[in-house]
């Protein structure tokens, strides 16, 4: 089965002198690009087509700003082998955004499934989060020179405070470094903010043993605040400095995490509010549904999703909008069940994720109603091995989506990956912060989170992410923490208590002496 996101050829902008100002990387595989974008538009397309894109950009100019369509031949990659394209494209003022699909040989322009194409189209160019003004311009702000020396520096500062480096990591081969360089290298050279994209924050784990509660609480804090400390570093040596945008993955996974959707909605919510008043301007926050629904008619919403359904193994109250955007996710961008069936068997490392996330979900939900009233162990682990296949599946139509919405920005990740991009795995707490610990969540695919733990600031005013179950003294810190970090957290003379916000909401533990 081809999905609608599997047709997309490549994204591009230019200037109305048809000079490319941005084409996706994917543009490589099916026409002829340059080593830099400083070639046309025009020779992307057969030359015997001239007048034809001509009279499609004529058309598209006057209908602006509405999309124009369009059917094109576009030349392969080899410089020959043409081949058919329908071209979405809109007119901005001093140029043309578009993207480009590839169009089934012998079905000409009157495909079954244009309506999803011509609905994904709409959705990528709507929203676009990176300023075109800055790709359709002029820029001579830095010599070249200068970008290099300051990329370095932005490099180096970004390496030191913000990566994560798993035990099998490959920022140092692979080319893993130089491919993120190239990204900020890309922003340095226009002299516009570093667009960090960071897939996070969906809700608070439903496991009461591992957090305070369904609120963002001083975990969430303490990352908002990581993010300030590496975006002032990087201010230092690059005035523009550094912008987030955090695409909340709440309500794809919360009916699989045992999560209503309402509370993603107030999860979400209370989180941009904190994050909005500690650092007005620094963090985006975007939800699933703003991406796939908004700005569509329902009937077109309707019309979208009507062959697709997603499945629920765990109980948990559903809204109309968030499911509506679960569909359209895995209607556009999703992927055959029999492909990630296949990659468990034969790839070591999607099953080693399959089962990380097996191992942590059954962990997870081990309260959860639909787990907890499971006949057996047995069935539990069914459960959960099923949650996971549906956590991987929809994380690859997730992954898709986010890569082509966000196809400029540094994109970052929780989970640790080996940094050979082009994701590539942070610590979401920085070091300055919190005590030296182990991790007890990387062998689940996971680096500590704020949605999986709770806060403890000790005495010495360092800040650790523990279970809060840990933090109770209910269960033994052997598994989370070194010997060291366990006398300092039970030593004699102090004990725990629990900070809470003005409104009532438990906000971390606190360790206070009793003398």
């Amino acid at each position: 089965m081809a999905f609608p996101k599997d047709k997309i050829a490549f994204l591009y902008i230019h200037r109305e002198s048809s000079e490319i100002a941005f084409v996706s990387q994917s543009a490589s595989r099916h026409v002829p690009v340059a080593a830099k974008c400083d070639f046309l538009f025009s020779s992307m397309v057969a030359s015997d087509k001239a007048q034809d894109l001509e009279a499609a950009k004529q058309a598209t100019m006057s209908m602006a700003p509405e999309i124009n369509s369009y059917s094109m031949s576009m030349l392969g990659a080899d410089s020959c082998s043409p081949w058919e394209a329908i071209v979405y494209e809109r007119y901005i003022g001093n140029g043309f955004e578009g993207v480009v699909f590839i169009q089934d040989p012998g079905q000409g322009t009157l495909q079954e499934d244009s309506e999803s194409m011509s609905y994904l189209a709409s959705l990528l160019l709507d929203n676009s989060v990176m300023t075109r003004d800055c790709l359709l311009e002029p820029f001579t702000s830095h010599t070249p020179q200068e970008v290099d020396d300051i990329t370095s520096q932005v490099v180096d500062i970004i390496e030191k405070n913000y990566i994560h480096f798993p035990k099998h990591d490959q920022w140092f081969t692979s080319r893993g470094k130089q491919r993120f360089a190239d990204r900020v290298r890309y922003h340095v050279a226009r002299n516009v903010p570093l667009e960090f994209v960071l897939p996070a924050f969906p809700i608070k784990s439903c496991n009461p043993d591992k957090t305070l509660g369904k609120c963002p609480d001083k975990a969430e804090e303490l990352a908002i605040h990581s993010m300030k400390i590496v975006a002032d570093l990087i201010k230092a040596v690059y005035a523009p400095g550094v912008h987030y945008n955090v695409v909340s993955d709440g309500h794809v996974f919360s009916d699989l995490v045992g999560s209503d959707d309402a509370a993603v909605d107030s999860y979400g919510e209370m989180f941009w509010e904190m994050a909005h008043s500690l650092y007005p301007g620094l963090v985006s926050f975007f939800r699933l549904d703003e991406f796939l629904l908004d700005n569509h008619s329902e009937d077109s919403i309707t019309k979208l999703i009507s062959n697709t359904t997603v499945e629920h193994p765990v109980g948990t109250e559903l809204t109309a909008n968030a499911e509506n955007a679960r569909r359209a996710l895995m209607c556009l961008f999703g992927c055959d069940e029999s492909t990630v069936t296949k990659e468990i068997k034969e790839d070591p490392e999607t099953r080693n994720l399959y089962r990380g996330f097996s191992r942590f979900m059954l962990e997870d939900l081990y309260e959860h109603k639909s787990c907890k009233n499971l006949p057996s162990k047995s069935a539990k682990k069914k459960l959960c091995s099923r949650v996971a296949f549906l956590m991987i599946l929809r994380n690859r139509a997730y992954s898709a989506m986010v890569e082509w919405l966000f196809p400029l920005q540094l994109r970052i990740s929780i989970h640790p990956h080996p940094n050979r991009g082009p994701k590539y795995g942070i610590n979401v707490i920085h070091s300055s912060l919190v005590a030296a610990q182990r991790s007890s969540e990387e062998k689940n695919f996971h680096i500590p989170t704020p949605w999986h733990n709770a806060v403890v600031e000790r005495a010495d005013g360092k800040f650790m992410l523990l279970h809060s179950k840990v933090i109770r003294g209910s269960e033994s810190l052997g598994e989370q923490l070194e010997l060291s970090q366990q006398l300092l957290l039970k030593r004699d003379g102090f004990t725990m208590v629990l900070v809470r916000y003005p409104d009532g909401r438990p906000s971390h533990y606190r360790q206070i002496s009793v003398c």
